[in-house]
């Protein structure tokens, strides 16, 4: 379980003793009553960063937006699916929600019978033959890896958390087509959705994760080999030509259809970690990330994750590349969960101070009183951080 050392703070306690020298020389000046204009300061910023370090000890951020998600997620008017609402947009929520359950559900002081329930509520809508086009008879799931992956999350995480076996059939029926067909796929990949001839690696990365749940639960080792030859396969041949990132999406012919973007990237190193934990310890294209589309400041309680590799540049599709989640609305909480995966700490603490102190100088958004499509949205935002907040 990862939490973020108290290591992850010295940058922002030296930060503070920056102001220590001003108030020094003012003092032996004689101006002691200005003198005390930097002291505060530096007192101020001292008492923050340990305000912050012992917030994110405590999982204080955590539980709330465990809660959060806890009560949003039992609200039936969420899983209201009309014209104006996209199937997928839900799918990935729940997807990343069941993650934060799973993960939750082993701490001892999280509401057990509250996660079960949210979780059934989760796993039988993606049950559901009706809410789910890619339930009916003769759909091709090599073009489904979207699907797959987040379905395949949401039922996994119920049958590992509760032991249920209600959803079993459908959870088995997607582990054992991910764990026979990726490592026969194309390029190692399956195609996420059938309306486009492109092979997304974050797609398959989350899917890649399916097949390690269904390691767990049924004993089987298809994932380690799997996961073998596919990041071989990025590796050697679709790392894009700045960097040792893979495209968002390559085409069929092996080409570059989407360049990387900080989200798209972002969900691939996070899953990636997810997929295949030991090589997480020492990976390219975490750091990678980080180089390409972390922006630092002089401030250590704050970073900012910008869209794209050039710095004020327009990414091209960029709502095309991590799909179905909007450009330039999600970068920091998918920035916060990576860090997560891979033990990064004073990144971690940056970007989970910004996510402290807005809850605390501003209030609680009214999710109530959105629709069921800015709810969502809304929502993943938590779950996307939340993934990171437990790890």
């Amino acid at each position: 379980m990862f939490v973020a050392t108290p290591l992850a703070m010295l940058p922002a306690l030296f930060f503070s003793l920056v102001f220590v020298a001003p108030a020094w020389w003012l003092w032996r000046r004689g101006q002691r009553t200005w003198a005390w204009v930097p002291a505060g300061c530096t007192v101020f910023l001292l008492l923050l960063t340990v305000l912050l370090q012992t917030d994110i000890s405590n999982r204080t951020q955590a539980r709330y937006d465990l809660g959060t998600l806890m009560d949003q997620l039992n609200e039936p008017s969420l899983y209201q699916i009309n014209n104006l609402s996209n199937p997928d947009e839900l799918l990935f929520l729940l997807g990343t929600a069941s993650r934060v359950l799973h993960q939750a559900a082993a701490d001892e002081r999280v509401r057990r019978g509250a996660v079960d329930t949210t979780l059934y509520t989760m796993a039988a809508w993606v049950a559901d033959r009706a809410d789910l086009r890619q339930w009916k008879r003769n759909t091709d799931w090599d073009r489904e890896v979207f699907f797959l992956a987040q379905a395949g999350a949401v039922l996994g995480h119920y049958q590992l958390v509760t032991g249920d076996l209600a959803f079993e059939g459908d959870f088995r029926a997607i582990g054992e087509h991910l764990g026979r067909r990726i490592p026969r796929g194309r390029y190692k990949h399956l195609l996420s959705r059938p309306g486009e001839e492109v092979f997304r690696p974050a797609d398959n990365a989350a899917a890649l994760y399916v097949v390690r749940l269904y390691d767990a639960l049924y004993g089987t080792d298809l994932a380690p080999a799997a996961h073998d030859d596919w990041a071989r396969y990025l590796t050697d041949e679709l790392y894009y030509a700045e960097s040792r990132l893979p495209c968002a999406a390559f085409s069929p012919t092996s080409r570059c259809a989407l360049t990387p973007t900080a989200s798209a990237t972002g969900l691939y190193v996070a899953y990636r970690a997810l997929a295949d934990p030991d090589a997480a310890e020492d990976d390219i294209p975490w750091r990678e990330w980080l180089h390409y589309f972390g922006q630092t400041s002089l401030s250590p309680f704050s970073m900012q994750v910008r869209p794209n590799m050039r710095t004020g540049a327009t990414p091209r599709f960029c709502d095309q590349t991590a799909y179905p989640l909007d450009c330039n609305r999600y970068e920091e909480e998918i920035g916060m969960w990576a860090a997560a995966e891979y033990g990064a700490s004073y990144t971690y603490f940056r970007l989970h101070a910004t996510v402290v102190l807005r809850r605390w100088l501003y209030p609680a958004l009214d999710y109530g009183a959105l629709s069921p499509p800015r709810r969502t949205g809304a929502l993943t935002r938590v779950a996307l951080r939340a993934c990171g907040e437990w790890r």
